[in-house]
């Protein structure tokens, strides 16, 4: 297969839900941006609750408030970047507000960049956030989570998903529940260099497959080089 079509066939479906691991700096945000300046998806909201300063340089229309995202949304914005204050990023309210939000206005992506700043009562998802992660389909929502710590998240959170792409990590721990979640063991994790990642769908019964991004081609024409190495899943 051409890196053309892999590429592409990377992508996530116009309503699939997709995970995104990796370490700071290992081209998750790299990635994450292509997969939510998607045509098939002209809607898009990135929840950016640690203030990633490559999130910042997206051109993209970026807010502060729920005020700013709801006026934009109505002026008809298609990708809208939700950067909160410090002091509202981990607000169990502000967020619960965001996530109806979401789920109460359908069709679009929702791109969440560390799904540990997410407020877990009690250890509890956020009510409309596991009714995007469940129903979202239904209603014409797609979602995409990044976290750099998978063990500091619940599973419901990460197993919710069709598309995997597994970045390095560098905690045991977050090692231990990649492979238990994906089945990628951590010794193949641990051969995983900065811009390699492993991409698999659950859907479509696609082993997980070790791909590089080639950052001058997404420049340039979007298409990554890959590496003839793939993974049984559950080794």
């Amino acid at each position: 297969m051409e890196n053309y079509a892999i590429w592409q066939a990377i992508k996530l479906g116009q309503n699939d839900r997709g995970v995104l691991i990796g370490k700071t700096g290992c081209g998750k945000t790299t990635l994450a941006k292509f997969l939510v300046e998607d045509h098939i998806k002209p809607y898009s909201v990135t929840w950016n609750p640690k203030g990633s300063e490559n999130v910042f340089k997206w051109n993209q229309k970026h807010v502060s408030t729920l005020r700013e995202l709801y006026d934009a949304a109505d002026d008809d914005e298609k990708r809208i970047v939700y950067t909160p204050h410090p002091l509202l990023a981990e607000d169990e309210k502000n967020q619960e507000e965001f996530f109806y939000w979401i789920y109460d206005n359908k069709n679009r992506r929702i791109y969440l960049d560390e799904a540990t700043a997410i407020a877990y009562s009690a250890n509890k998802v956020p009510r409309f956030l596991l009714a995007i992660l469940n129903r979202g389909r239904e209603r014409g929502i797609s979602s995409l989570t990044a976290t750099q710590r998978p063990s500091g998240v619940p599973m419901n959170i990460l197993s919710e998903s069709e598309n995997y792409y597994v970045f390095k990590t560098l905690l045991p721990q977050d090692k231990q529940r990649v492979e238990l979640i994906t089945g990628i063991s951590v010794e193949d994790q641990n051969d995983l260099n900065d811009y390699e990642f492993y991409y698999f769908n659950v859907s479509r019964g696609l082993l997980p497959k070790k791909l590089r991004l080639n950052l001058e081609g997404l420049r340039n024409n979007a298409r990554p080089t890959t590496r003839n190495d793939s993974v049984s899943r559950g080794k």
